[in-house]
């Protein structure tokens, strides 16, 4: 009873809840939107969707990770903490001043493999500074540990993008799911301002003198995880990207965007439990007994529960696909099962172990591992989706995962392993 109420004071139901209610709220969203739209506009928008999600890999220059560990280093330090933010502010938004810029050459002058992308890239050109705006204000409530307001932010977040994506369908198709989200972004924001109290003007602010450790380290720290993060993600964009090119059909696209969207939305499982462990794992992280223990009880507690969910997604594939997106996409099911399965690897070893990696700041070894599995996983792409189609980027999303969910576990037991009692 102790620990739950533990639990319950240091805000992990808050973020657990959170991310529960998220993950609700999208995936209902996507099961209105795809039934308010065609297939094949929505295949349209998943194709531009995921080049602007390729862009936005360089998001930032990863300040927002570089900020997460140094800030819950010196969350009792708040005049330190808060020039680190601003520091990092001004870093991340002349970058996606230049991410915008490339949006715009990107949906002017390739000439995409299908019709309608460029001009759908052209109109998501301004979302990346302010997607940066919103990740940098809960990565200042992260690592302050408050908890409950970060999982506030993200709900009304989540409700709002949902909201304004359906009203945005309903007005405009396609089109209206990016001004869906500008709006939802902007909101939000105001939700910030207003009802949190959020400091956003005054954190945008010059920043005070900062230690040139702090600032190597920062910038250390945030252009590794910029990189380690980017392959890592390469995962989960390239099949769609690789599909698009080698089998540009939007009605296939669109099936394999269902097949992905159940086994996608229970990521927020293992990274909600990542989010709530990671200041505490980088607070506790020279204490070799404590950091074995506490990740031996997660990944067993973990394991558990992604098996029985896997379980239940392969052998309800069929009923699952019928009942939520209607029989047009029953050809989804192959996919969908291959990415059950691969679920229980990314959450159980994957995700996790790759994100406490960096509370040891062993971000050369996440760096390695993402920089072998990146291209591995292009070239595999590009090899099983002209044997087997979209099955063969399932396939490559199973084989990848668990190659580097079990390099990423057994390092970190090593490194856990190496520390002084």
């Amino acid at each position: 009873m102790g620990a739950f109420k533990k639990l319950f004071q240091t805000g992990f139901f808050h973020i657990f809840g959170s991310s529960v209610i998220n993950k609700i709220l999208t995936f209902l969203s996507n099961v209105v939107l795809v039934r308010l739209i065609s297939k094949e506009a929505y295949g349209v928008f998943t194709y531009a969707w995921n080049i602007y999600s390729l862009v936005l890999l360089l998001n930032g220059l990863g300040v927002v990770s570089g900020l997460l560990q140094l800030c819950s280093e010196r969350a009792d330090d708040r005049a330190c903490y808060d020039d680190l933010c601003r520091f990092g502010a001004r870093v991340g938004l002349y970058a996606d001043g230049a991410l915008t810029v490339l949006l715009v050459l990107i949906g002017t002058l390739l000439p995409l493999s299908i019709p309608g992308g460029g001009r759908m890239i052209q109109a998501l050109c301004l979302l990346p500074p302010l997607q940066f705006i919103f990740e940098w204000m809960t990565i200042y409530l992260r690592g302050q540990r408050r908890n409950r307001e970060y999982a506030a932010l993200n709900t009304v977040n989540t409700l709002c993008v949902c909201v304004c994506s359906i009203l945005g369908a309903v007005a405009a198709r396609e089109y209206g799911l990016v001004w869906g989200k500008y709006l939802a972004l902007l909101l939000t924001f105001v939700y910030a301002g207003c009802v949190l109290r959020f400091p956003l003007f005054r954190l945008l602010g010059r920043p005070g003198a900062i230690d040139r450790t702090d600032r190597v380290d920062l910038v250390k720290i945030s252009l590794l995880s910029m990189a380690t993060n980017g392959l890592s993600q390469l995962l989960y964009l390239s099949d769609v990207f690789v599909l698009g090119i080698v089998d540009p059909n939007e009605t296939i696209l669109a099936s394999y965007k269902v097949a992905t969207t159940i086994p996608t939305a229970l990521t927020f499982i293992p990274s909600a439990i990542a989010v709530y462990l990671y200041p505490y794992f980088a607070r506790h992280n020279r204490e070799k007994q404590w950091c074995i223990q506490h990740y031996k009880a997660t990944l067993a507690a973990v394991g558990g529960l992604n098996a029985i969910i896997s379980g239940g997604l392969f052998l309800f594939a069929p009923l699952l696909i019928r009942i939520l997106f209607g029989e047009i996409y029953l050809d989804a099911v192959p996919v969908f099962r291959v990415l059950a399965v691969s679920y229980f690897f990314s959450g159980t070893f994957r995700t996790i172990a790759g994100n406490l990696m960096t509370t040891q700041r062993k971000l050369r070894f996440n760096f390695i591992v993402s920089a072998v599995s990146g291209p591995a996983n292009i070239l595999s792409n590009w090899f099983f989706i002209q044997w087997w189609g979209s099955m063969g980027a399932a396939a490559t999303t199973l084989l990848i995962v668990l190659l580097t969910g079990f390099a990423n576990t057994f390092y970190l037991f090593r490194c856990f392993g190496r520390l002084e009692d």
